[in-house]
């Protein structure tokens, strides 16, 4: 199972507390990053992102203590990629610094979750929905609806039975580029039926006579 250790960027550029606001906003166009955390005598203290230098108004004795959030998430070295994922959504980031401990070894971004595999989620969102759920899956596009996002893969809808809800999930997991499955889709047979029935008949009705 790949961990966050393996994904996460190493060499982390950091602010400190006294940094004055433009000297943070030099050094994220120097370093090209669009978020750091900001670190004090080796303890993590808070983050700053691009918005919060966008949003500020400094004055020039302001610093980087007076923008940054304190509240920072942050990942385990060994958590697995998908948990990282799963953390990064619930909490709508688009980094979070790894620890050892209390120290920051690495920042993980929505964008590495999806380095090693180099896809899209265009693409991956592609391959579930015509390989699987149009090919493998009874209940069809009509019924199970796919997004994709930063390679987690989110499915909704009705199938037939708890067979095929396995079934979607494990086929799902396997599609190259996915770190991680949200399962909203609920069993429910009669749906199913239902919408085939329709199906039918429209497929009669407009059929040309022979």
């Amino acid at each position: 199972m790949m961990q966050v250790r393996d994904i996460m960027s190493v060499g982390v550029v950091h602010l400190e507390p006294d940094t004055p606001v433009e000297r943070a906003r030099a050094t994220f166009l120097e370093a090209g990053i669009s978020g750091a955390p900001v670190i004090r005598d080796g303890a993590l203290i808070g983050i700053v992102t691009k918005t919060d230098l966008i949003r500020s108004d400094p004055g020039p004795r302001d610093r980087v203590a007076d923008i940054m959030t304190p509240e920072v998430i942050t990942l385990s070295e060994r958590m697995s990629v998908a948990q990282a994922a799963r953390i990064l959504l619930r909490h709508d980031i688009h980094r979070a610094p790894v620890l050892r401990g209390e120290r920051v070894v690495g920042i993980v971004t929505r964008s590495d979750l999806l380095r090693p595999y180099a896809r899209t989620d265009g693409e991956i969102q592609a391959d579930v929905e015509h390989d699987i759920v149009a090919r493998a899956l009874s209940s069809g596009p009509r019924l199970i609806h796919v997004r994709v996002l930063d390679g987690v893969v989110f499915l909704e809808g009705a199938v037939r039975d708890e067979r095929e809800h396995g079934l979607g999930r494990r086929l799902a997991a396997a599609v190259p580029g996915v770190v991680d499955i949200v399962d909203h889709l609920q069993v429910a047979p009669m749906t199913v039926a239902r919408v085939e029935s329709e199906n039918g008949i429209r497929t009669a009705s407009t059929r040309p006579p022979g």
